[in-house]
């Protein structure tokens, strides 16, 4: 894209997508609130959910695949999507079939699902029409096309292995039946189950649908249709929101573990992996354009996990709680990653005024979140105790990095002066200042295992010294020297030897302890 198509993606990100988050974790938060106030009790929300999961999902899903127009298809980049949600797919679900002891179908689907299929339409949407709105509309429709990779390919897969597992557990129950009928029984109940799958149903008739119609359906058949899917992005998030009442005080210590690694695979792995197959396979004409998908790839893997996932844990009651936990956090954590590659995408030439740009919004979200932590510290009087004192003084240098962001103001073409001096010299001594903390925290850690909390009291007023003052000596002596106008070169230069300090104190450290 040239500078006039990404200075326009970056006005499309700033007005369409920032709402579009807004919008969604808003109704989630709702969904919460309303659980939690017990405005919605639990057998509401099981008619909810039997709404959402029969008939607002299945509708949208067939009006999606059936008015879709395959003609304008780039085949090799969908080929290139379905190759690397592939990998992932059956990546997970050999590694749960293998880790899980007895080895658990069900989990192996529902973890593939979790893993591979996106909101697509309640999410994806507003935020790939934001960025490509202008510039590349016809990435807006790839996701009704991409949408059917999970749906009606890799899905059905997962739907075989929870029906499985759903009649072994059904068999269980059954007392003095003959092995070969209970077999041929299950047998029977898993293709009912398969062949009353409503959402497997619908994908089967949109893509009939589509070929009978060639996608253009009646106005009453679209009509009612279309009534129903557009409720199912409300209504998804609202349950998601009530399904985490009680839920989010569950997932400590161990239980963390399994919702981060789904979430890891999700965020991080499946936007690599898409990435690196659509540049292999060369989807585009030419490189430019092969470049441009392979962004769009990386960014459609960052959006969250859809809540359909939600949705089929609650139709085969299977790791209800988990999926529900998972799904929250899996979208809020989505919401950094998204911002922070639809920034780098609509970013323009001036990449230092960017960032500078960027710093700022964040700096207000740091600010908010340590002197939150702040307040708890102070209210709890956790500051008392080590290590949470070390903690507390590393916190205090991140509230300050954060003012002297939002301070400088979101660009950095402030006339020198006093203010800005004093500006500069609080970033500069801030920053330095929690690099060096963190370094001292694990110091205070190992020290406390070691030697005992009694010499970490005592060792304390050392670290602060190193923490604080050496910041101190080197902010001023930048100043005295340049006379208030500081080189990025010596700054840069004695950041790079402040973070080797940390890097290598850490890793001596982490020695020691093993």
């Amino acid at each position: 894209m040239d500078t006039n198509a990404k200075l326009i993606v970056n006005d499309a990100v700033s007005d369409h997508l920032y709402p579009a988050l807004f919008q969604c974790f808003t109704i989630i938060i709702c969904g919460y609130i309303a659980g939690r106030l017990n405005a919605v009790s639990k057998s509401e929300s099981k008619g909810i959910a039997t709404f959402v999961g029969t008939f607002a999902l299945p509708s949208l899903i067939f009006l999606s695949l059936a008015r879709l127009d395959f003609s304008i298809v780039n085949w090799t980049f969908l080929g290139a999507i379905l190759l690397a949600k592939g990998l992932v797919f059956f990546a997970v679900i050999i590694v749960t079939m293998l880790v899980s002891k007895p080895m658990h179908l069900g989990q192996a689907g529902m973890f593939a699902i979790f893993c591979t299929q996106s909101n697509d339409f309640a999410l994806g949407y507003p935020i790939i029409d934001a960025i490509y709105k202008n510039t590349h509309p016809e990435f807006s429709l790839y996701l009704y096309l991409m949408a059917p990779i999970s749906l009606a390919i890799l899905n059905p897969v997962a739907f075989v292995l929870l029906e499985i597992h759903k009649q072994r557990e059904n068999a269980q129950t059954v007392i003095n039946s003959r092995p070969h009928l209970q077999t041929l029984k299950m047998f029977m109940q898993l293709c009912k189950g398969i062949v009353f799958n409503p959402v497997l149903v619908m994908t089967i008739l949109g893509i009939i649908g589509n070929i009978a119609f060639k996608h253009q359906l009646s106005v009453y058949i679209e009509g009612l249709l279309d009534v129903f899917g557009q409720s199912f992005s409300a209504t998804a998030l609202f349950l998601l929101g009530l399904r985490m009442v009680g839920q989010i005080t569950r997932l400590r210590g161990p239980a963390l573990i399994l919702p981060c690694v789904l979430i890891i695979v999700k965020l991080i792995i499946l936007p690599v992996v898409m990435r690196e197959c659509v540049s292999i396979l060369h989807a585009g004409t030419n490189q430019s354009e092969t470049q441009s998908l392979s962004t769009y790839a990386f960014l459609y893997g960052t959006i969250p996990t859809a809540p359909a996932v939600f949705v089929f844990s609650n139709l085969y009651q299977l790791e209800i709680d988990l999926m529900a936990s998972s799904m929250v956090f899996c979208t809020f954590l989505s919401a950094p990653i998204i911002f922070l590659s639809s920034e780098v995408i609509s970013m323009n030439e001036d990449f230092a005024d960017q960032i500078q740009k960027f710093g700022f919004d964040v700096s207000i979200v740091a600010l908010i979140a340590a002197l939150w932590i702040l307040l708890v510290f102070t209210v709890t009087k956790k500051y008392k105790r080590i290590p949470h004192r070390l903690t507390l003084c590393l916190n205090i240098s991140q509230i300050l990095l954060a003012i002297s962001m939002i301070w400088g103001g979101p660009s950095n073409n402030n006339p020198l002066s006093w203010h800005a001096t004093i500006q500069q010299a609080m970033q500069l001594f801030s920053t330095y200042s929690c690099l060096l903390w963190t370094s001292m925290l694990t110091i205070g850690l190992l020290m406390l295992q070691s030697r005992g909390p009694c010499f970490v009291v005592t060792l304390w007023p050392v670290l602060a010294f190193v923490a604080w003052g050496a910041p101190a000596v080197m902010v001023g002596a930048l100043l005295a020297a340049t006379g208030g106008l500081v080189s990025g070169e010596a700054v840069d230069t004695i950041r790079l030897c402040v973070l080797f300090f940390c890097i290598t104190r850490e890793y001596r450290t982490g020695h020691i302890d093993a």
